[in-house]
């Protein structure tokens, strides 16, 4: 039964991420967009003598925004950062256990946040706020944005979490390590070899 579980929850996860890589491409177009917004402020500033856009504000819109929509990306991939100085040193049980331990630590914390940030960008739709800036840009169109990224990062937590729980259930140590584990030395070495050789 865990075999057939596992089974389906690694292929929700390889569709989200999937998802998660688009989410991270589109936010990486945002932050090529700033560069143009940036730019063309300063050469506006520069040969008109004022701004004709407000890049400030909108950049830092687009830095939060961008930044939620890669999270669950990182995740998938395993590029958060990790102390594991000890953590290789353990069987690939305790591993395990350390790694359901980690995810659901970041599960309940992504669902406080997310749940936080609606309420705030619900609150801001509600009310009609918008930004105190000469652009007055309403509020909640960059919320629901941000929160759109911080969503789907914490969907892709808990499937994650509930993929390394039934992994840890059912004993399968090398699918844990493979989608939540923290890469060997060897692991990263093999990857930049494979990474190199396309």
């Amino acid at each position: 039964m865990f075999h057939r579980v596992n089974s389906v929850l690694d292929r929700v996860l390889d569709g989200v991420q999937i998802g998660s890589l688009w989410l991270a491409r589109a936010g990486g177009v945002l932050i090529l967009l700033t560069v143009v917004l940036v730019t063309f402020e300063v050469l506006s500033r520069h040969f008109v003598g004022r701004s004709a856009v407000h890049a400030t504000e909108i950049t830092g819109y687009i830095m939060a925004i961008s930044a939620s929509w890669s999270f669950a990306y990182t995740l998938m991939c395993k590029a958060h950062i990790r102390i594991d100085a000890l953590y290789l040193n353990f069987p690939m049980k305790v591993r395990g256990v350390l790694d359901l331990l980690a995810l659901l630590a970041m599960a309940l914390f992504c669902v406080l946040v997310v749940g936080a940030v609606f309420d705030v960008t619900l609150h801001s739709f509600s009310g009609g706020s918008t930004a105190n800036t000469p652009l007055g840009t309403p509020l909640w169109i960059p919320q629901v944005l941000w929160l759109i990224g911080l969503t789907w990062f914490s969907f892709a937590v808990c499937l994650l979490s509930l993929r390394v729980l039934f992994g840890v259930l059912s004993g399968d140590t090398e699918g844990i390590q493979k989608r939540a584990g923290s890469p060997t030395l060897d692991e990263q070495i093999d990857d930049g070899n494979k990474e190199a050789a396309r």
